[in-house]
This record gives structure tokens, sequence and C-alpha cells, in this order.
């Protein structure tokens, strides 16, 4: 084994460096301090000429109402003010906070400098992502790159640091699986993720990770390649909340469910969604989706596997346009459910323990 993997095993490898589990705390899973997630959203011919007219607009309180309404405006997708992410931040450090995972991996313009720069500011600890998001922000070559070539990457990232740095990654994701149909190069992203989760021992955090029954076709290749799927974490699961027969069958391999999305809500147009579909996830009332799962994955027996995060990679999110922040799950979220009978035990295994189990380095195979 490496010795460098070695002296990190036992222990939560962030920004500023390794760290005890115990030091944790309050912990999100899934969000983005600095951030450029716009390539996936250029306006193309076929783009209503409106909507091409505000993509190069700066977001204001002007326009905001057309981005909570899913026009694109390039701007908002960019979250690169160090200041900015410094404020947000406190606000959910000040309500008992202590642990962000920022999910920005290759690509996707994520900068260790300035995360360590927010955690020094901050106090709070900062475990940084690796690996590859989906297909608008693949390299150009990633039809010739082999497997073996990613995952070493992947590994260069955990093990040395990201670039001509020694800040090193701590988790591989998120690891961007749309699916509809899963891709040649979303499987192999899949299986060099699984290739550099055995050899390092850093755990997998999947963007959604396939379709329906796509996320099954996930877990064979995470599977056949060798991963420990006590160490994969099925993202965005906020969409299948209604449909506790597949999340039981997701968990039944002993992934975990992470409800990642949580705030993220605009306008609710209906309960339900028609199918599993990517294109009904917007206008689905995510949250209180969440809300009514949570209580009964616990009766199943599955409190462990449960983790939590709000996803924040928009300005519109950010408190200071009006959105819910990185607090909302300790100011909203979690008194809801206390109000619906979780317990305080049940609530610290989702925001303390289970982020703490799977963040934590285990022995490489």
């Amino acid at each position: 084994m490496d010795e460098e993997m070695q002296n990190v095993v036992g222990k939560v490898v962030t920004v500023s460096g390794p760290i005890s589990p115990k030091d944790l705390g309050f912990t999100l899973m899934h969000e983005h301090l600095c951030v450029e997630l716009w390539k996936d959203k250029v306006p193309t011919e076929k783009t209503p000429n409106t909507d091409s007219l505000l993509w190069d607009q700066k977001l204001t309180m002007e326009n905001l109402h057309l981005a909570r309404r899913h026009r694109p405006i390039k701007d908002n997708y960019i979250l690169r003010d160090e200041a900015v992410a410094i404020a947000e931040v406190m606000e959910f450090k000040k309500n008992g906070g202590s642990t962000i995972v920022d999910v920005t991996n290759i690509g996707l313009g994520r900068d260790p400098l300035a995360l360590c720069r927010i955690s020094s500011a901050t106090g709070l600890n900062i475990v940084m992502g690796s690996g590859w998001y989906q297909k608008a922000y693949h390299p150009k070559d990633m039809d010739l790159r082999t497997t073996e070539s990613l995952a070493a990457e992947i590994i260069r990232d955990i093990t040395v640091g990201v670039g001509d740095t020694d800040v090193r990654s701590g988790i591989i994701g998120e690891v961007g699986i749309n699916g509809e149909p899963l891709t040649a190069n979303e499987s192999k992203s899949l299986q060099a993720s699984a290739q550099a989760s055995r050899i390092t021992g850093a755990a997998i955090s999947l963007h959604r990770g396939g379709v329906g029954s796509e996320k099954l076709q996930t877990i064979a290749i995470l599977e056949e390649e060798g991963a420990d799927l006590s160490r994969v974490i099925f993202g965005h699961s906020d969409g299948i909340a209604w449909d506790i027969p597949l999340m039981l069958d997701l968990l039944s391999h002993g992934v975990y469910i992470q409800f990642d999305m949580l705030g993220m809500d605009t306008t609710s147009l209906f309960l339900y969604p028609q199918s599993h579909s990517l294109q009904h996830t917007t206008g689905l009332a995510l949250t209180p989706q969440v809300i009514e799962a949570i209580p009964r994955l616990i009766a199943e027996g599955y409190e462990d596997r449960i983790l939590l995060s709000q996803d924040v990679y928009t300005k519109m999110q950010l408190k200071r346009y009006g959105g819910n922040g990185y607090s909302f799950i300790l100011e909203s979220v979690l008194p809801e459910l206390a109000r619906r009978g979780i317990t305080d035990e049940q609530i610290h295994k989702f925001t303390v323990n289970n982020p703490t189990q799977v963040l934590t380095i285990v022995d490489p195979k």
C-alpha cells in the first residue's frame, strides 16, 4: 500500500489535510462553493431568441424571476466570488454546521486553493471531489481515454493533489451518470471511479446514477469493477423519493440514498411525476416527497443509509438572491422531521454518523 494512503486510512481527507472523523460534526454531503455549471445549458439554434438574449445578462433582481422559471442566464450558473461563498456558508456554520463536501470535480471549475481559503476563513471542514461530471464537461478526448488513464487521474487527485497543488480530494464525485440510456463514456467513468475507489479507499458520490432501473445497471458496473457498494452514494434521490420500491431495491445492495436537492423547489406544479424521465423533475414537489419518504425508509430499517444535502450550485439559491442558501436543512428540514416524530438520534445519524462513516478513508484493496 502507498505510504501516503496508509497515513490517511481511518481519517477524512479535507482540503486542509487529513482530520479525525470525530471532528466532522454536522455535514452537508453534496454542495458547490466554487463552480461553473453552464456548459450543458448553452443556447442552440433551437433556443428561442428571447432566451438567447438572456444568456449573457448578469443575474439581477430584475431578471431573477426568469432564472427561477428555468430560463438560461449563464451568470446564474457561475459561483466564483470567495467573499460571497464565505458569507453564505457562515449562515450554515452559525446554525451548527461543521463540514461541507464540495463535489465540484474535474471540468466544473474546481478550485482547490479557493476552497482552502474559504475553509481557513470560516473554520469549516471542506472535502473536495474528483472524477468526471456529465458529457458536456468531459475532456475533449473522452472517447479515446482508457478506463485506466481516467482512474489514474482520480487516484492522483486523492493521493498527491489536484494539478500543481498538494490539495487532495477526499471523495470521488459527483460522477455524472444521467442515463436514458447509459452511454459508453458514462460506463467508462463509472469503471474508472470504481477502480480508483478500490485503490484509494475513497467513497463514490453519483449524480443521479441513471434513470429508474438503470440505477441497477450502475450498481452492476460498479460491482464488476470491485467497488465496495457500501461506499457508493446515489445522489439526487429526491427525484425518486416517491418510488419507495425502487429505493428499497437500491438500499438492499448496501448503497446510500442521498436526498441532496432539499430546498431546491421553486413553483411546484405537481406532486407525483408521470415517469422516471429526467424531463419530469422540473416542477415536482421534491422536498415534501423527501419529508414523507424518510420515515418510510426508517421503518424499513435503513436509517443508517440516508444522507442529506441541498446541492447549491446557482446564484439564485444563495440567500442574497432570495434562495434558501446552505442552511435550509438546519433551519427548515430538521424541525419538520422532528415534528413528524424523527428522533434526535436518527437526525444525528443522517447528518453526522452516516457522513462520517462514508467519508472516512478505508483500507485500499
